[in-house]
Parts: C-alpha cells; structure tokens; sequence
C-alpha cells in the first residue's frame, strides 16, 4: 500500500458515526462525533532524528559550540573570580566608609551641598543662555535691514542660475559615444 498504514477500525466507525451525524443529526451530536473520531485517531510521532535532519538540511549547523570551551573564556571567568574575591576583601572598609554618611546631620549636609551645586549649575546655564541670545539677535538683527535681505535674495538667485547652467553643461555631455562598448 506504498507505505501507507491500513484504516483503523475504530476510526472508520467514528467516521461513519460523524458523516451520518452531519447528515441526519443536529450540530451537537455531529461535534461530538468529530471529537470522537480525533480521539479515537493514533498519535502520530515523526521518526528519531527528525528535527536533526531538518536542522541539517536548512543549513544550520546542528552542533552547538561549548561557551567555555576556549581558554580565553576560561581566563575570563578566572579573572572574574579573583576580582571578585579581592572585592569581598574590600568590601568592609568601603561599607563603614559608606556608614558615615547614614546620620541625619550627613544627609542634611549633602542635601545642602546637592541643592547648591544645582543652583550654581542653573546659573551657568543661564548665562550660557544669555551669551546665546546677545549672538542670535546680533545675527538676526542685520537680516530684517531691507539691504541686507536684497544682497541675500540676489546671492541665492546667483546661486541657483549656477547651479541650473552646471547641471545643463553635466546632462548636454552625457551621451553614448563617451560609454565604452559592452
């Protein structure tokens, strides 16, 4: 039967049952049926080595390469390790360093400094501000003088005509007699 598994018994039933079923019976009955027919289907599992086979014929490397097979990984992670001890030993010192600072007195004073810095920030941004602004109108303030608008309209008008005569000059060139043949 080229390959093919006869017809299970149950499940030629079950198909009986649910086409007369869809034919005869309401659609309650007719799902029941079908349900049976799934349920009385044998499962069918893809053969051992499947998935490999897949893997290998979508040309993905199957073998996956151990992450701490090299030395320099394992290096890596030594160093790592020693660094980490050397830490713990210093770990001690720095957490009562760090203690000092926990009294309300401490974190009174640090509040103050932190707000002072901000204000001393904010008033260098101003200024900075300030120096951008006196630059901008001393930019701007010549451009609203009609004469100066004018020379800037004839510039662009300059410009653009130069622009036109070199794209014409770089397109009138353009010919096949320049192309080498293929």
């Amino acid at each position: 039967m080229n390959g093919m598994r006869p017809p299970h018994s149950n499940a030629s039933n079950a198909v009986d049952r649910w086409l007369a079923a869809e034919r005869y019976d309401g659609d309650d009955q007719a799902d029941a049926a079908l349900l049976e027919l799934f349920e009385s289907l044998p499962l069918i599992a893809p053969p051992a080595g499947f998935a490999d086979r897949v893997i290998l014929r979508a040309g993905i490397p199957a073998t996956r390469r151990d992450l701490f097979a090299s030395r320099g990984a394992r290096l890596a992670v030594a160093v790592c390790l020693v660094a980490l001890g050397l830490g713990a030993v210093w770990l001690p010192p720095v957490l009562r360093v760090l203690a000092g600072f926990w009294s309300f007195g401490g974190l009174v004073q640090g509040g103050v400094r932190a707000l002072a810095d901000a204000a001393q920030w904010l008033a260098t941004a101003l200024r900075v501000w300030d120096l951008l602004l006196t630059i901008g109108r001393a930019l701007t303030q010549p451009l609203t003088m009609p004469q100066v608008t004018a020379g800037l309209v004839v510039c662009l008008l300059i410009s653009s005509l130069a622009f036109r005569l070199l794209r014409d000059q770089l397109t009138g060139e353009r010919n096949w007699t320049y192309v080498d043949p293929i």
